[in-house]
């Protein structure tokens, strides 16, 4: 772990810290309405575990692809490995799901939270004077 990419530890780290903030609010919103118990716990844990874990196998697979210097593998690499991801994420929420018995959309809406996570990301940057990176004519879209 010590030879991983400092933009692979900041940006999951940032990624992490959405997906606690968005998994409070949603134990919050599950009290609210008074449908919280075990299984909204345990289905977010799992969830929140799997949508981090899969954003940083994302940017490892980045990390290491670009690495290599060539856009058309560095493309190839990335694509492949989103399938496998996908199926690992589908296949951990199915297991959680179906063999502990975790609610249904605390299980799978955290997958969604590095995706708002991002969203939000240009305007922190923005208001932080931080300006992004130029990925114009990037292959990896």
């Amino acid at each position: 772990m010590s030879n991983l990419d400092p933009a692979v530890r900041k940006e999951t780290g940032y990624i992490a810290v959405w997906v606690l903030l968005l998994s409070v609010v949603m134990e919050g919103v599950f009290l609210i309405i008074r449908r919280w118990d075990l299984s909204v716990l345990f289905g977010n844990l799992g969830g929140a575990a799997a949508a981090v874990g899969s954003f940083f196998l994302l940017a490892v697979t980045v990390s290491r692809a670009v690495s290599s210097g060539k856009p058309e593998e560095a493309a190839r690499r990335v694509k492949a490995s989103q399938g496998i991801r996908l199926i690992g994420m589908g296949g951990l929420c199915a297991l959680l799901i179906a063999v502990f018995h975790t609610n249904v959309y605390a299980t799978v809406f955290p997958l969604l939270f590095p995706r708002i996570g991002l969203m939000f990301r240009p305007m922190i940057d923005r208001n932080r004077g931080v300006s992004a990176p130029d990925t114009e004519g990037s292959d990896l879209d």
